[in-house]
């Protein structure tokens, strides 16, 4: 039997299996840190590639200095917004770390961006994807998901495109933009 994953970011544990994400991280450090998208007790549903029924789909893959310099932005952007809403904050440890479904979709699209980007494009690409609302991630992440979000599509579609634009033309957070949900 699996273990279940101990540390995470806003994966309601009232909820039985909700949908969420699980970022594996190798405790000698060195492995490969793999992003899993369980649909939990919604799924399993059709992947076309793999002709099957699948309860998870393996997102990305990316090497440890690479997640090591998008670890810290991501915890804190996660865990300001799980404050905003009076949740309990989380922190990346070896093992399994679960994340809620819609601050795992908003860390693939992140992770998309810099998994074959220069090392030196990474500082855009992080300042790019603060400068995002979540809405606007959220959607990213649905165009690129469908068509090429497995681990090895990296060159494909909409992954190529959030390489491109997160990682060529960064721009500073504007605090200042509105958010859709803000107004309703």
């Amino acid at each position: 039997m699996a273990s279940r994953p101990k540390a995470g970011f806003g994966v309601p544990e009232t909820e039985v299996d909700p949908q969420h994400f699980i970022v594996e991280i190798s405790p000698s450090g060195r492995e490969l840190i793999t992003v899993t998208e369980d649909y939990g007790i919604s799924g399993p549903r059709f992947d076309e590639t793999e002709n099957d029924v699948v309860d998870q789909v393996v997102r990305c893959r990316i090497d440890p200095r690479r997640w090591r310099q998008v670890a810290a932005p991501l915890r804190s952007a996660f865990n300001e917004r799980l404050k905003g809403r009076k949740l309990a904050t989380g922190r990346w440890e070896a093992g399994k770390n679960r994340v809620h479904r819609l601050l795992g979709r908003e860390m693939c699209v992140l992770l998309w961006a810099i998994e074959r980007c220069g090392e030196d494009k990474i500082p855009a690409a992080i300042n790019a994807w603060t400068g995002l609302r979540p809405e606007e991630r959220w959607w990213l992440y649905a165009m690129a998901s469908h068509s090429s979000g497995r681990a090895g599509d990296y060159d494909r579609g909409w992954r190529k495109a959030i390489q491109f634009g997160l990682t060529e033309g960064a721009t500073m957070p504007d605090s200042n933009r509105s958010s859709l949900l803000d107004r309703l």
